[in-house]
């Protein structure tokens, strides 16, 4: 390298301190400035006043700055022979900025200031060798400052990367922990809700059994009424209790209708008993009047026979609703203890979560398109979570109106089901999105979400070696589609 000095090219700064060693020969200063040290030597501190210039002559020499926060030196800059060592110091005055230790034996010019002024009084060439020196210096310094930069500017970079990449592992151990915690969670509702519904099971199964022997005494005991002399009243009896066991419950309109043509045929009726006869069908009221021939007395028995078969008729469905419950809370909720995989048909499933999602939905326009299809092998409770977040999901989007189209089929021999809601579908830069671990777009109120569900229920999904869809459909709203393998094989459970 070849360093441009005032008028004169250089082939490199030794060169230099070749010729200012020789000038202090001839002046026979040499042996005066001259000194030699050994390795691990300090020259000098950082912050000490320096009086002298270090011309180093053999040997290498590292410089130390030390930490602010501490008094840990790190490794600053290393220096060769031909080097000037001080010289910021040596030409501002201020206190040394660094620590100057050989890194192994050295042999060094040390000049006092007082003597560098002298000598270049005397050998007025010596300044501009000086000079040429000092350039040399500076330049090197510079060049090494470049390079450290770059090096310093590489770590940085790697530091960053390595930081982005900790930051990531971060997030993904926050979002699978959070996913443990939610399946504990669901673990722990599962137990709590499989001992509510044991606890359940036994009186509801206790008023249904009462309710079914009632009703068998209560029919012997009209039977043994007939008998009497009012055996055609009585018979007519169990008939109106039959029709009031198996009615079902008119429109308004036809109520009103009934009510008023009652009134005009049996005008000694109270509004109670009209009510009542307004519920029976078409010619109950004929009957009613030719057996009774307006005996009050006696269409009050009737009415109150009929009014019997509603209560029993009532009983009957309120214990099979809450046993139907009882039996969905059981397949929503089997433990993880026991066989997670077993032959089922995914539309028990469905009409399972339905039942017990029915607060949510109950206003909703509910179509039900479930043909039959093949029985597979699945986690029951796993499938049953993915039609709970998929449907609360729709829920949540649509508000308290609107309406759920809910389908299954076969094709190529997988099975295939699709909830379409009629919200206001998912936008496009959320399609892609929406299955990543805590993504949501419920971020307060009641809709607070933690973006777990959907990822939960694809993994269910993929542990069943199936896939979930979602596009907006084209009449509006979103469409969920979750294909499941027929061929056992395909499941994780047979592998």
């Amino acid at each position: 390298m070849k360093f441009k000095l005032g008028s004169r090219w250089l082939e490199n700064r030794d060169e230099v301190t070749k010729l200012l060693q020789r000038v202090l020969d001839e002046s026979g200063s040499s042996d005066k400035y001259l000194f030699e040290v050994g390795e691990g030597i300090t020259i000098f501190k950082e912050g000490e006043p320096l009086n002298n210039i270090y011309i180093l002559l053999e040997g290498e020499v590292q410089l130390y700055k030390k930490k602010p926060y501490n008094d840990v030196q790190f490794p600053l800059q290393h220096l060769q022979a031909g080097s000037l060592i001080g010289i910021i110091s040596f030409m501002t005055g201020l206190p040394s900025l660094t620590t100057a230790k050989t890194h192994e034996p050295c042999r060094f010019l040390r000049i006092p200031k007082k003597d560098v002024n002298h000598l270049i009084d005397l050998h007025p060439e010596l300044d501009s060798y000086l000079d040429e020196l000092i350039m040399a210096n500076l330049l090197e310094r510079y060049r090494q400052t470049i390079i450290l930069q770059m090096k310093l500017d590489s770590v940085n970079s790697k530091l960053q990367n390595e930081r982005n990449e900790l930051k990531q592992a971060y997030k993904d151990l926050q979002n699978a922990q959070k996913a443990l915690v939610h399946q504990e969670k669901m673990a722990t509702l599962g137990q709590l809700v499989a001992g509510f519904a044991h606890e359940v099971n036994n009186p509801t199964a206790a008023l249904l059994r009462s309710t079914d022997s009632l009703e068998r005494q209560l029919v012997q005991f009209m039977d043994q009424q007939s008998e009497g002399e009012d055996s055609a009243l009585t018979d007519t009896g169990k008939q109106f209790f039959k029709l009031g066991r198996e009615i079902g419950f008119p429109d308004t309109k036809t109520i009103r209708e009934r009510s008023e043509r009652v009134k005009r045929a049996l005008p000694v009726l109270k509004n109670s008993q009209i009510r009542i006869i307004a519920q029976m069908p078409e010619g109950y009221e004929e009957l009613l009047q030719k057996v009774t021939d307006g005996n009050q007395e006696e269409i009050g028995y009737l009415l109150d026979q009929f009014e019997f078969g509603k209560m029993f008729q009532n009983i009957e469905t309120a214990g099979e609703r809450i046993a139907g419950l009882v039996k969905s809370l059981k397949s929503y909720s089997r433990s993880d203890s026991e066989e997670r995989y077993e032959w089922i048909d995914i539309r028990e499933g469905i009409h399972d979560t339905l039942q017990l999602t029915s607060n949510r939905i109950k206003y909703y326009d509910l179509y039900l398109d479930l043909p039959e299809v093949p029985k597979i092998r699945a986690d029951a409770a796993g499938l049953n979570q993915v039609w709970t977040n998929i449907i609360l999901n729709a829920s949540d989007a649509m508000g308290k109106k609107g309406s759920l189209d809910i389908r299954c089929g076969v094709s190529d021999e997988r099975i295939w089901v699709s909830v379409t809601d009629s919200g206001p579908g998912i936008s496009e830069d959320y399609l892609e999105k929406i299955f990543d671990p805590k993504f949501t777009t419920k971020v307060s109120g009641a809709k607070f979400g933690l973006g777990l569900g959907l990822s939960i229920s694809l993994d269910i999904i993929k542990q069943h070696g199936g896939e979930i869809q979602v596009v907006n459909a084209d009449e509006g709203g979103a469409r969920f589609t979750v294909i499941l393998p027929v061929d056992p094989k395909l499941t994780p459970a047979s592998r």
